[in-house]
């Protein structure tokens, strides 16, 4: 079975890796630059859209096919122990498909189904989504979802009723926040929970996983080392804070877009800032997949524009330069870009903007 389902998640891999190539293609074709390809690929990453979302429901359903084909395994290696000989094709779906609906109420051996195909062996239109089983021809009763060998019954263990000390096992495991902070952004729970099993006890890996979602990010994990083109991009920052170098801008926005540690660095920095302004930010992840008000004097160009974070900023800007309007964008976290100014500037690109209203004043 484990050869199966290998096969088949390999499968997964594969057509979502021709998935890619097209679409990177298409992007490429149509104008796109790398990094902005680069920046959608991973907005679909996070937010679980079209081509990784459909990745990891491939994977999902893959692995709950693999659960319900180990039961059916157990289930024919007790009844063979037994001496059942004939087997009886049963249907448990409301709306089984036309080839298993065929099948309902014949009977032979199991060398015969494995000839002509068992429920899951991709024979029938369900392929591995086929709910159907195959039980004793003998058997009589209507409760099909029962078992009709019973087994020894597994002695119960008492939980533990000691209290676990996540801080304490934090502390001792350096590694263990960063691990599962990274892991669950591309995997569900209960993978985590066994990754983690081969370190510390079930029960152990299960309240780690509950308290590390609960706790707020530490920042300074992410700029214990100043990133190695973090000067690049400061140079370029000061060209358009200071000269207003339009250029400036833009090739501060290179190194943001096309370094994950730059990008890691200043977004940590800016969400420290946040948070002792009274922002309540959980992680870096949160951040960047919610959306945030920014406020901009007037109306916004084609390329980079410069927004306050500060809506009071924004009103003191207004009336240093007697202008009267200021527009409220929202914008996802991911593609904010700060300045490090220190008076909550950032820059976004234009198409990245989600909305925009002009405030009444």
């Amino acid at each position: 079975m484990s050869i199966v389902l290998g096969n088949q998640l390999s499968n997964v891999a594969a057509q979502t890796t021709l998935d890619l190539q097209g679409i990177v293609t298409s992007m490429r074709s149509s104008g796109m630059t790398d990094s902005a390809i680069s920046a959608t690929l991973m907005s679909d990453l996070t937010t679980g859209g079209r081509i990784f979302g459909n990745y990891r429901n491939q994977v999902k359903n893959t692995v709950k096919s693999g659960v319900s084909m180990a039961g059916s395994n157990g289930s024919e290696g007790r009844f063979l122990d037994k001496g059942v000989k004939e087997f009886q094709w049963v249907t448990v779906s409301a709306k089984p498909c036309p080839d298993c609906e065929r099948r309902l109420g014949e009977t032979g051996t199991m060398e015969y189904w494995r000839t002509v195909g068992k429920p899951q062996s991709g024979f029938s239109v369900c392929q591995q989504n086929c709910q159907c089983q195959l039980i004793a021809a003998d058997y009589n009763g209507e409760n099909l979802d029962k078992p009709l060998v019973r087994g020894a019954k597994p002695k119960k263990v008492p939980l533990p009723t000691t209290k676990i000390n996540t801080k304490k096992l934090i502390e001792e495991n350096d590694w263990v926040e960063d691990f599962v902070r990274v892991t669950l952004k591309t995997a569900p729970e209960e993978t985590v929970i066994n990754l983690l099993s081969s370190d510390f006890t079930r029960l152990e890996a299960t309240a780690l996983l509950k308290h590390i979602k609960k706790i707020d990010e530490d920042m300074y994990r992410y700029m214990k080392k100043e990133p190695k083109f973090l000067s690049s991009y400061q140079k370029n920052v000061d060209k358009w804070i200071r000269a207003v170098e339009v250029e400036g801008r833009i090739d501060a926005a290179y190194y943001f877009e096309e370094y994950r540690d730059v990008r890691d660095y200043l977004h940590a920095e800016l969400i420290d800032s946040l948070r002792e302004h009274g922002h309540k930010i959980r992680n870096l992840e949160s951040f960047r997949k919610s959306t945030h008000k920014l406020y901009r004097v007037g109306d916004t160009m084609g390329g980079y524009n410069s927004f306050f974070m500060d809506k009071g900023q924004a009103m003191s800007y207004m009336k240093r330069f007697g202008v009267d309007e200021i527009a409220e964008y929202e914008v996802r976290g991911l593609h904010i870009i700060p300045t490090q100014s220190g008076a909550s500037e950032v820059f976004v690109a234009n198409e990245n903007i989600i909305s925009q209203k002009w405030l009444d004043l």
